[in-house]
């Protein structure tokens, strides 16, 4: 396929997420780039900026999202930044995205989201902020693997994972150590795409693997 010179040289996007009620403050060095996107999430009791931080975010307000919540709760405000993330990273699946938090709560998300290629990294505060200057290449998908796992899966046909988890897990042993689990994962729904599986909301497999 030949190459898209326009994708290859936009720049990539970034998108911080900072909990303010975990971390007290904002680096205001990282307002105003034009290609990162600041979301601040204030609690409900949360009725105060200073000035300097207000002013520069006024300054940049199409690259700043201010969200405060109306109501408190135990987790609120974690949910509500869990929900930003997940649509921003649905909107631009290629970009790279950061919550700065101390909550190490947002670790199993962060988790699930690298399983599905979805670069997401947690900073304890913002020294370890840094940001990508190009995008992310695409996943490769090695058609030889692909072809030896059909072939794998024709051969079980009475013990084949009945999940998406226990596919993946079969996969990756399959493949050996030279195959993580999360370019497994890109495998499983290349061969879902191809027509090979099917994988309902619920994560169970039907499979489609009759030579043609």
């Amino acid at each position: 396929m030949p190459s898209n010179p326009t994708a290859e040289s936009k720049p990539a996007v970034n998108y911080v997420f900072v909990d303010y009620e975990n971390v007290h403050d904002v680096d205001l060095s990282i307002v105003g780039s034009k290609t990162v996107y600041l979301t601040l999430l204030l609690g409900a009791k949360q009725t105060k900026l200073d000035a300097a931080l207000v002013e520069k975010l006024m300054d940049h307000a199409s690259l700043v999202q201010l969200i405060r919540l109306n109501s408190s709760g135990k987790n609120a405000l974690d949910f509500a930044l869990a929900y930003y993330v997940g649509r921003a990273a649905n909107t631009d699946p290629n970009a790279y995205f950061h919550i700065v938090s101390k909550d190490t709560g947002f670790d199993p998300l962060i988790e699930h989201l690298r399983s599905r290629h979805i670069y997401v990294r947690r900073h304890a505060d913002y020294s370890t902020l840094t940001f990508s200057a190009a995008p992310k290449p695409p996943a490769a998908v090695p058609e030889d693997l692909l072809l030896r796992m059909v072939e794998h899966l024709r051969k079980k046909a009475n013990a084949r994972p009945k999940r998406k988890s226990k596919l993946v897990a079969d996969l990756t042993a399959f493949c050996g150590k030279t195959t993580t689990a999360a370019e497994v994962n890109v495998l499983v729904e290349k061969l879902r795409q191809v027509g090979y599986l099917k994988i309902d909301d619920k994560e169970v497999v039907t499979y489609h693997l009759d030579s043609k």
